[in-house]
């Protein structure tokens, strides 16, 4: 499809304008930006949003209290298809979610990673694409 050239537009208002309209959009990117802390280490990320969650429910303890299962970090996976490929194919723009937990007990800790499933990831117009419809 060819682009539509883009009409230039014209104010007849009378008063003008303040402030620019702002980028509502950038608002939801950063906000999900914020919540993954993709783009920062594990061990130094906040206690905000995904990392604030699994905080907030771990560590776990046994009803003896032999054993106490914490929650280590997590890790999102590359996406298996771009948001245009979702999008034709009739799938979810998602990435695995790993998370890495540790069981304490007397003779030590053992950690292990476990694959959560699939997190959906938001696109750069910040929607989402769910079984290839996309949602804001």
């Amino acid at each position: 499809m060819a682009k539509a050239a883009s009409a230039e537009r014209l104010y007849f208002g009378k008063i003008k304008e303040v402030i620019e309209t702002p980028n509502l959009i950038e608002v939801q990117l950063e906000s999900y930006k914020e919540f993954l802390q993709q783009d920062v280490a594990p061990s130094e990320r906040s206690t905000i949003g995904l990392e604030a969650v699994f905080r907030e429910v771990f560590p776990i303890d046994s009803y003896d209290e032999k054993f106490t299962l914490d929650f280590a970090r997590y890790e999102v996976g590359e996406p298996k298809l771009t948001s245009l490929q979702a999008l034709r194919e009739g799938e979810t723009f998602s990435a695995p979610l790993y998370v890495t937990f540790a069981l304490k007990d007397e003779t030590g800790t053992k950690e292990e990673r476990v694959y959560m499933g699939e997190l959906p990831l938001m696109t750069r117009r910040g929607t989402f694409v769910i079984n290839g419809a996309e949602r804001v």
